[in-house]
């Protein structure tokens, strides 16, 4: 019997103890850890509650502003504001271990970014973590974007295009968001978004290095002497210009752009001109192409054919060499707020009577304010109405499509549905801060 101690009465005896002790531990954490985690849950939650109420806050006065006046906000704003309101009110607030919050805070704080940036507005929720925080810190500098987008007269040359983009992607950090090309028009437009420096900085910018290595391929690639096109240029590399974004300043973007036109001036030795926030006097797009005739074809068919008529330039260049050459022309380039550029196809060939339609939406024409118009064929049987919205958030593209059938109507003649020859600031920054170019993958 003695022996029966440590028999099997004795482990069946140990086991049950080991269970109720673990049981009985189990229950004293569980109570213990609820304690010590409610101050930690009551914080967070009324830290994102705290942070819900102030965009709830944005959404109505936004939504208020639209209700006086439907006309207030572009349709894109519009949008982007129903949805926040619909993310706010999906928020799982009731559910705080919902693996999704993360994410949708994420979203969210992207999206009123999104929106702000598009409005021209400064807000902030002063709850958002230091910069203490090093992975905050690079959330921070994220925020300082610029955009940059290069116009260039080619869409038919492949080989080109290819050069050109396989330039681009030696410079991952300025990735090219976005890409639209019209053979009609034989034009190319790309997109590049990267990080601002906070300070001037002696490192090169990357989306500085990203735009010159393109302007170099294209310079190498495409012959503007044999181009031809319904698309006005004055060069292999046309326009380019530069965008802030999210927390940069047009100051910011102003010196990349003339750090660029320093660089294509001297080592690339093509006539730059400089305008906005990058000449020195602010002068305008518009005002250097009227110098050099942009808006009258060259050639019949309405056709800009060829490069430049003269070896000598009518306007004195910014930077770079004062002869041009045939074969390069001239490059534009400047910083600015943001532009939207919207084309409306009308159903015609009559380009006379779609020029005086271009001319009255314009606000040169005493139509719209802040729209450049102009009038340029697009196929057999299609003229559009292409747009510059130099004010986007005030008249957008639907305010255009509407004013621009209202006057063709009165002309006799058919439209059909305008488009957008790029992204919305909402989507590149979103495209932009929710990808990873680490991979140096273009998102067109």
């Amino acid at each position: 019997m003695a022996d029966d101690i440590f028999g099997e009465d004795f482990l069946n005896l140990e086991a049950t103890h080991q269970k109720e002790g673990f049981e009985e531990g189990y229950r004293d954490g569980l109570v213990a850890g609820k304690e010590e985690a409610k101050p930690t849950g009551v914080k967070t939650g009324f830290e994102v509650g705290e942070e819900l109420g102030f965009y709830r806050g944005c959404v109505d006065v936004w939504n208020s502003a639209i209700r006086v006046d439907p006309t207030r906000f572009t349709h894109r704003v519009q949008k982007a504001v129903r949805q926040m309101e619909e993310m706010i009110e999906k928020y799982p607030i009731m559910e705080p271990e919902d693996e999704s919050v993360g994410d949708v805070m994420e979203a969210l704080r992207l999206k009123f970014r999104a929106v702000c940036a598009s409005l021209g507005v400064k807000l902030e929720y002063k709850g958002y973590p230091k910069v203490g925080d090093e992975r905050e810190g690079e959330k921070m500098l994220k925020s300082m974007l610029g955009c940059c987008k290069v116009y260039i007269s080619e869409s038919r040359n492949r080989a080109a295009l290819e050069s050109i983009e396989r330039a681009a992607k030696l410079f991952s950090e300025a990735p090219i968001v976005n890409k639209f090309e019209d053979e009609t028009y034989n034009r190319v437009g790309y997109t590049l978004v990267s990080t601002l420096a906070p300070k001037p900085s002696v490192d090169p910018s990357p989306l500085k290095m990203a735009v010159l290595a393109m302007v170099k391929a294209a310079l190498e690639t495409i012959d503007l002497e044999s181009h031809c096109g319904s698309h006005p240029r004055l060069g292999v590399v046309d326009h380019i210009c530069f965008h802030p974004l999210l927390g940069a300043s047009l100051e910011q973007v102003a010196g990349v752009a003339n750090s660029l036109a320093a660089e294509v001036g001297s080592s690339l030795q093509v006539p730059t001109f400089l305008y906005g926030a990058a000449h020195e006097e602010g002068r305008t797009l518009d005002s250097v192409r009227r110098e050099f005739g942009y808006f009258k074809p060259n050639s019949s068919g309405e056709q800009w054919v060829g490069g430049p008529k003269s070896d000598y330039l009518a306007l004195k260049p910014d930077k770079g060499p004062p002869q041009v050459t045939q074969g390069k022309g001239v490059i534009v380039i400047g910083a600015t707020r943001w532009v939207d550029n919207y084309n409306v196809p009308v159903i015609s060939t009559d380009i006379a009577a779609v020029r005086r339609i271009a001319k009255r939406v314009s606000g040169r024409g005493g139509g719209l304010a802040s729209v450049q118009a102009m009038a340029l064929a697009h196929g057999e049987s299609i003229i559009e109405v292409a747009c510059n919205l130099l004010e986007p958030e005030k008249v957008g593209g639907d305010k255009v499509q509407l004013e621009v059938e209202r006057l063709a109507k009165e002309e006799g003649m058919r439209v059909g549905k305008g488009y957008f020859t790029d992204f919305s600031q909402e989507r590149l920054i979103e495209s932009y801060l929710t990808s990873d170019f680490s991979t140096n993958k273009m998102c067109f």
